[in-house]
């Protein structure tokens, strides 16, 4: 990451949350910045480079992380976050997060080979490899239970909500990344709709520094 990168990447977070804006987490997003690029001609892991990947990309997980403060919740009987990041492909959010909440007990479920690789060096690199496991299964193998469930740009609810339901602990929250109102309106007719578990949903916004774009957080949790 060149100098003028990294000072946009560092002037965001400290936009976002001066607390987060830490040598390490600092040190950690620049080096999923530069994994990234280099793996990212071959594996195709995401379609943006350079400003636009720290902006859109790295900037836009790291956002809503106050959000995420709020809702998540330990297990009551291990003391921890269990955290899972469904279809992790390039660590967006799931790297970004675990930069920051590097205490929590984190999943990155990833079904391609290549990507699962690319997330297990990733993981290694970034000195996160005593609380980031990578999970090379589909949704519908992972049985594990977890207390934050992430997704970014991944399946709509229509797909994986009995999934989502399998595997949402019983005080578990969903905090899904969306962009387009139409959409979320969409996603909450899903969980209405739904014969298993009864759920509940709201739209909380956030703004992602030096980015002229509407952002939502939608938060899911059980009735």
């Amino acid at each position: 990451m060149d100098r003028r990168l990294q000072e946009i990447l560092e002037s965001g977070i400290r936009q976002i949350d001066p607390d987060v804006a830490q040598a390490t987490v600092i040190r950690r997003l620049g080096k999923l910045y530069d994994e990234i690029e280099l793996f990212n001609p071959r594996y195709a892991l995401v379609n943006a480079s350079g400003e636009e990947l720290v902006r859109r990309h790295i900037l836009d997980c790291l956002a809503p992380i106050g959000i995420i403060r709020e809702y998540a919740a330990p297990c009551a009987e291990c003391g921890k976050v269990r955290f899972a990041d469904l279809g992790s492909g390039s660590g967006l959010p799931g790297l970004v997060l675990a930069s920051v909440f590097d205490r929590w007990d984190i999943n990155l479920v990833e079904r391609m080979g290549r990507r699962a690789g690319f997330l297990r060096n990733t993981v290694a690199v970034l000195g996160l490899s005593s609380v980031v496991d990578v999970v090379q299964k589909d949704l519908s193998e992972v049985q594990n239970q977890y207390d934050v469930i992430t997704f970014r740009a991944f399946r709509p609810f229509k797909d994986i909500i009995s999934d989502l339901d399998r595997i949402l602990a019983p005080n578990g929250v969903i905090l899904a990344y969306k962009s387009s109102e139409e959409n979320i309106q969409e996603e909450i007719q899903v969980l209405e709709s739904y014969t298993g578990s009864r759920f509940t949903a709201v739209t909380v916004g956030y703004r992602v520094p030096m980015l002229d774009a509407e952002r939502r957080m939608l938060v899911v949790k059980r009735v």
